[in-house]
């Protein structure tokens, strides 16, 4: 544990001038090691991580007491890009009575371990604790649902970690491709943050061992229905069980009314305790006794009677059988859809995906789910059933219909969202007629889907829904190429290749490889990437589809440049642009991209006058649309002219490019543009300027834990102290 987060502090000490709260930690450490080492060696120590980190150890071995101390230090420095908001967990359902003991037990920095049976609240209580401690937690409160990111017994574990991080502020585009970068990404950032992160219906030590953060400066609250081997990392598991009786009645009041519970007290009682006292059935029995009380004399003794008649034996059953009841009295609409609705694929559905599902608006019927306390809302206008909900209302046997309007309904949405961010990019699936996308941002529609759209995916696969599945792949792919989520596209890409093989359409097949080897490259998968590749560019090789032979050729071209072979990524474009030059103006986009890619390839290997030459036919080829692409272009002549010493002309490109990444919103290039701009300041001898470049840079890839930090920590330590 202590090895992180003083490798942490070490980094952010050797160049940590511009992060705010740095003094105070430079402060602290250089107050511990003088006890210990003269004056001028302190000094040394704090210019060299490796050595620094190295008398660190050596320090908290002595005196324990000093990591936490530096711990804490560590998590009040901060850096990066402002943010609107922090995260937060979903609120706890209301009411929410007693557990006053759990709470307490579960309040301060550490790792607690939540152990009961399905239906004791164990959620409802990581929620409301999440709420006490909101403000001891500054960068936020991260909730995963662990359930939700299950493949059968499989937990899609850098998929979490990815959500983890970008839940903490690490912008998708600053996400580490590799999966040992991506761990060792999330174990800086997590040693650096102060937050609750909560990690609900883990199975073993194996689901969350990896996900526990380094420090101890933060909250980690873990759910199960076992201790088993949780026991080993995360000590003196807290019990959840029943309500004590007062705290029983005191939810069925709340509940069902006071004055019903009072007028029949010992019914309640009984009723409390053939619950089990548990929470979840204690709120469907309470739920239930408030709309019998609209017919009947006597609610409670009602619903007891109705339970004792069904053989409940306890909370699980009294979930069922208050289910089954309550959704027997529900309108017709009401009743089908939550039987539906217990399929939907994904973590969570919407209304307009309810109404899909019913082939009708479904309104009214939802609003009658959410009366009768059987929806839990997770986001805004998104909800879910409880789990045991979900089991009991499970049909024997799927409602294929039901299960085709969905799909039909995602993937024309997925189209037309595709559509709208443009018509002129390569597709090779077959593109339905569709409605026009209506809504706000059919990117940001994309990306609230994500998980659904990628259930629904698997799902359809399983099937045999192969059109559609190879056309949700294809509509998806402005997506990963906007947000990235590269191991989920991953997945998603496999799942389609089975569908196009099956279809036998090679054009498909091949696009579908060419995205999964471009992936892997982002991935830092080199090996995979070549096989996907070398595939993707054998099935070009028997089509006449020059257009798709070039995007393929874009991405071995990527594959080279990623590997440092240079010559050869400079061949690949080159034959690309010749593609792009044959297609007219169909070609016209790709031609402005893939000139603008080769022009970039050239200035690395030294060839910054033929980049220019190609850089004014690449600006002409780019659509004034698409200002991020323009800036990419204007960047690229930034860079050229700096190599030249051109430097009035590189200024000029530079200040273009960082308008128009400002106009476009582009965040995401914000550390390249630091990284040419300083490069051009230092080549001008102005020392001053490149500092503050670079020093931005190293901040934002601090901030988001990025491995690339080192490289400007490196430059920053050679340019001496300023």
């Amino acid at each position: 544990m202590w090895e992180v987060v003083l490798g942490e502090v070490a980094k952010s000490l050797a160049a940590g001038a511009t992060l705010r709260g740095a003094g105070r930690l430079r402060e602290a450490v250089a107050r511990r090691l003088a006890r210990r080492r003269r004056a001028e060696d302190v000094a040394a120590l704090l210019a060299d991580p490796e050595r620094l980190e190295r008398a660190l150890r050596e320090l908290v071995e002595a005196e324990p007491e000093v990591g936490a101390e530096l711990a804490g230090l560590l998590g009040e420095l901060t850096g990066g890009p402002p943010r609107a908001t922090r995260p937060a967990a979903p609120a706890a359902p209301v009411p929410f009575v007693d557990r006053d003991a759990e709470r307490a037990a579960l309040a301060g920095a550490g790792r607690k371990l939540l152990v009961g049976q399905h239906g004791a609240g164990k959620t409802a209580l990581v929620c409301a604790v999440a709420h006490d401690l909101a403000s001891r937690w500054p960068d936020g409160q991260v909730y995963v649902d662990l359930a939700e990111w299950r493949d059968g017994n499989h937990l899609r574990q850098p998929e979490v970690v990815a959500h983890v991080l970008t839940q903490l502020g690490v912008e998708p585009g600053l996400l580490a491709g590799g999966t040992a970068d991506l761990w060792a990404q999330y174990r800086a950032v997590t040693a650096r943050r102060r937050f609750l992160l909560a990690l609900d219906n883990a199975r073993s030590l194996a689901d969350v061992h990896a996900l526990l953060p380094p420090s101890p400066a933060s909250l980690v609250l873990v759910t199960a229905v076992r201790a088993g081997d949780l026991a080993a990392e995360l000590p003196g598991p807290v019990p959840v069980g029943a309500l004590n009786p007062v705290a029983a009645l005191d939810l069925l009041e709340a509940l069902a009314g006071p004055h019903v519970v009072a007028a029949e007290r010992v019914a309640a009682e009984r009723l409390a305790e053939l619950c089990e006292r548990m929470p979840v059935a204690l709120r469907f029995a309470g739920e239930r006794v408030r709309t019998r009380a609209r017919i009947v004399a006597e609610p409670v003794a009602a619903v007891l009677a109705e339970l004792r008649t069904a053989g409940a034996l306890g909370a699980v059953d009294a979930v069922r059988v208050t289910y089954e009841r309550t959704r027997s009295e529900l309108p017709a609409p009401a009743a089908e859809l939550c039987g539906l609705l217990a399929e939907h694929p994904g973590p969570d559905f919407t209304v307009v995906g309810a109404s899909s599902l019913l082939g009708r608006p479904a309104e009214a019927a939802f609003a009658e789910l959410a009366d009768a306390q059987l929806l839990v809302p997770t986001r805004p206008g998104r909800y879910r059933l409880h789990h045991l909900v979900r089991e009991v209302a499970a049909r024997p046997t799927p409602d294929v219909a039901a299960a085709d309007r969905l799909l039909r309904h995602y993937r024309d949405r997925a189209v037309a969202a595709d559509l709208e961010l443009g018509t002129d990019r390569l597709r090779r699936y077959l593109v339905p007629e569709v409605e026009e996308f209506t809504g706000s941002s059919p990117l940001d529609w994309l990306d609230d889907e994500r998980e659904v759209l990628a259930a629904l995916v698997r799902e359809a696969c399983l099937r045999g829904r192969d059109v559609e599945v190879v056309q949700l792949c294809g509509a998806l792919e402005r997506l990963q190429v906007a947000r990235g989520h590269h191991r989920l596209f991953a997945d998603l890409y496999r799942w389609g290749l089975r569908a196009a093989e099956r279809l036998g359409t090679p054009a498909v097949s091949a696009r579908l490889h060419g995205m999964l080897g471009r992936t892997h490259v982002l991935l830092g998968e080199y090996e995979r990437a070549r096989e996907q590749l070398d595939r993707a560019l054998e099935l070009v090789a028997g089509l006449d589809d020059p257009e798709l032979a070039s995007s393929t050729l874009e991405f071995r071209a990527r594959w080279h440049e990623e590997r440092g072979e240079l010559a050869a990524a400079v061949a690949a474009l080159r034959e690309a642009v010749r593609l792009d030059r044959t297609l007219g103006e169909a070609g016209r986009r790709a031609l402005g991209l893939h000139l603008r890619m080769l022009a970039n390839v050239l200035v690395k290997v030294g060839r910054p006058r033929s980049a220019l030459d190609l850089l004014p036919e690449a600006w002409a080829n780019t659509p004034p649309r698409e200002l991020r692409n323009q800036s990419r272009v204007r960047l690229v002549q930034a860079k050229a002219h700096t190599a030249l010493g051109a430097y009035p002309e590189a200024d000029a490109a530079l200040r273009e490019a960082w308008r128009l990444v400002g106009e476009a919103g582009a965040t995401q290039y914000a550390v390249e543009l630091h990284e040419v701009s300083g490069t051009l300041a230092h080549a001008r001898g102005d020392l001053a300027g490149a500092r503050w470049h670079w020093s931005a840079a190293w901040e934002l890839l601090w901030w988001a834990g990025h491995p690339r930090e080192t490289v400007f920590r490196d430059w920053l330590s050679r340019m001496g102290p300023s």
